[in-house]
């Protein structure tokens, strides 16, 4: 009997051991682990643990909680249609739904007292973190910068300004618990309603019609000063040739009045030209002023 009770309790202790020599927690490069106390006279504690294999407690004396110590890369992106696993981020612009798939760099505290506070912040691991408090802030952020921008601006020429101040926000907020925020990114589009698709396209096109319009007006004004500058350089041309022939004839006047004989001169050839255009005729007889001179134009 003694034999037997005592065969049964060495098999026990013997199925605890073995149960504890595989029932570990591994540790890996790149993480901590934190070691929680949830039972007896260290409940509360914390300890942080580096690399390694670590005995579970067999009746939840204590549990680990694994943090990653390196940069990570997270995503949330839009989930095949009809699934149930969509994360894309979605807010509001004028009213309507926007939406798209964003990424995000950053890194969990360093220091052993940054991660044990940190935990006691939370309570929770860094995918229950992610899913429940980062992924939400982000969202509202978004929200935030973009609740007073025209929905034209949130998904085309503002959504680089729109990233930077929704990561500075985040960044701001979480740097506190020793969380480093190193970039917010699109990985798609900002994608629209049909709705608001159609819209923004109905305007486009109304735009560069009306574009069109101001051009072809352009044109026409453009044109008509070619043709009223051609006039007055036209009208300019005129004048000038007209000041110039009665600066000409003023000229002309006054050597006049200053020598009588050339009047002289025009009345002799200006009866010339007239006697030779008159058809037959072989004599003209000169005015009395013209002392009666008889100029012997020949025969025709």
């Amino acid at each position: 009997m003694k034999k037997t009770i005592l065969k049964s309790v060495v098999m026990f202790f013997a199925i605890i051991a073995g149960f504890s020599i595989s029932s570990c927690t591994r540790v890996s490069q790149g993480e901590v682990a934190l070691k929680v106390y949830e039972l007896g006279d260290k409940k509360g504690e914390i300890e942080v643990l580096g690399p390694g294999r670590y005995a579970n407690h067999w009746f939840g004396y204590y549990t680990y909680k694994h943090f990653p110590t390196t940069l990570l890369q997270w995503s949330w992106t839009q989930g095949e249609e009809g699934s149930d696993d969509n994360q894309e981020i979605t807010y509001q612009a004028e009213g309507e739904k926007v939406s798209a798939d964003i990424g995000i760099e950053f890194e969990f505290p360093k220091t052993n007292e940054e991660i044990i506070a940190f935990y006691r912040k939370y309570r929770k691991t860094p995918q229950e973190f992610i899913d429940l408090y980062l992924r939400k802030d982000v969202r509202s952020a978004f929200n935030k910068v973009v609740e007073s921008l025209p929905i034209e601006v949130v998904y085309s020429t503002g959504k680089d300004s729109i990233r930077q101040a929704v990561q500075d926000i985040v960044s701001k907020k979480y740097a506190k618990d020793g969380i480093i925020i190193s970039e917010i990114t699109y990985l798609s589009n900002v994608r629209l309603s049909q709705k608001v698709t159609e819209a923004i396209t109905a305007k486009l096109e109304a735009k560069q019609k009306a574009e069109m319009r101001e051009n072809e007006v352009a044109e026409a004004e453009a044109e008509a000063r070619k043709k009223a500058a051609t006039a007055e350089g036209e009208a300019q041309r005129l004048i000038k040739e007209a000041e110039g022939r009665a600066q000409a004839m003023d000229i002309e006047g006054k050597a006049l009045a200053r020598n009588p004989q050339v009047i002289r001169l025009k009345e002799l050839e200006m009866q010339t030209t007239l006697a030779k255009s008159a058809a037959g005729w072989q004599y003209v007889n000169l005015s009395a002023e013209q002392t009666g001179q008889l100029l012997n134009l020949g025969k025709k």
